[in-house]
């Protein structure tokens, strides 16, 4: 049985997958079973593949057509067998240590149910970003939540977490069209009493072409449904932090939203006082000012 599953949705990804597969298959360590999820590609995906199936490199899944990547993700968590689930995006590329530093990692600290690694993000042409590193070890669940608090230090598509944990917490919530990913990434940090970082950059994330569109959002983010959920559940401290993550996404959000004409007002319901902090602030500013008004003080900040 394989240690580790590597679950990758796919929808139309052709050119992508074949610099992306690559880096999977040539990665140190090989104890891994992949499982491609097809959502029904129409240009060559499909065909490619079928390919990497013959030649036994992979296991081919058929998920709903257009379903979306979270449900593609949890169709093949459900008929993985590794102790661990990795899931993949298409578009991104792994450094060929990803995996071995994982399994090291796993080996020493056999309590731990959640391994991630540091990533850089790949924005066009504009170079590549490394996210804040963190303290390289062991995290407790205040320490996790009050850095998601500050940065997405999660990658959504290449964290490995226990397999039965993953099916224990319901998968990802295909109830949301976008965001579920990190709804379910910040609800794991609630959940679970420790993770494990390491800080060396194993991962490159592309980011979309053209952010986010008109069309694809719908305020609030989902994350301002966790607080519900784990109002008694948390310490105070590590409450007050998880509203700080929710208030971060709400913002970004509604950032995103206000750039391409959507209301911000249910974003501004869905913020909780308690977990502003000095950095929403601006944010805030920018966020209910006009465009004029807000592109002024982003001017001033820099």
């Amino acid at each position: 049985m394989p240690l580790i599953s590597v679950v990758i949705p796919v929808y139309n990804e052709a050119q992508n997958l074949k610099t992306s597969l690559p880096s999977l298959f040539r990665q140190v360590f090989k104890d891994i079973e992949v499982i491609a999820v097809d959502e029904g590609s129409t240009d060559g995906s499909l065909e490619l593949l079928l390919r990497h199936e013959r030649a036994g490199r992979l296991q081919l899944l058929h998920s709903r057509y257009d379903a979306g990547p979270l449900v593609a993700c949890n169709d093949g968590a459900r008929i993985a067998i590794g102790d661990w689930l990795m899931f993949f995006n298409a578009r991104d590329l792994l450094l060929f240590d990803h995996l071995s530093r994982m399994a090291e990692a796993m080996a020493r600290h056999p309590d731990i149910e959640l391994f991630i690694n540091a990533y850089q993000c790949m924005s066009g042409q504009r170079g590549l970003i490394k996210v804040s590193p963190l303290p390289q070890g062991v995290l407790g669940r205040l320490d996790a939540l009050a850095a998601y608090a500050h940065e997405d230090f999660i990658h959504p598509y290449a964290a490995c977490l226990r397999r039965q944990r993953f099916l224990a917490l319901g998968g990802f919530p295909e109830q949301y069209s976008h965001g579920g990913e990190d709804y379910f990434w910040l609800k794991a940090l609630c959940e679970l009493d420790a993770i494990h970082y390491d800080d060396t950059v194993t991962s490159l994330w592309q980011e979309a072409e053209g952010g986010l569109r008109w069309g694809n959002i719908l305020p609030p983010h989902p994350a301002r449904d966790l607080p519900g959920t784990y109002r008694k559940r948390l310490t105070r401290r590590e409450w007050r932090w998880l509203l700080a993550a929710v208030n971060r996404k709400l913002l970004d959000w509604g950032m995103e939203n206000k750039r391409w004409g959507y209301p911000v007002r249910p974003t501004l319901g869905a913020l909780r006082l308690s977990g502003m902090t000095s950095e929403h602030w601006p944010l805030l500013l920018r966020l209910i000012l006009p465009h004029a008004w807000s592109r002024r003080l982003l001017d001033h900040s820099k």
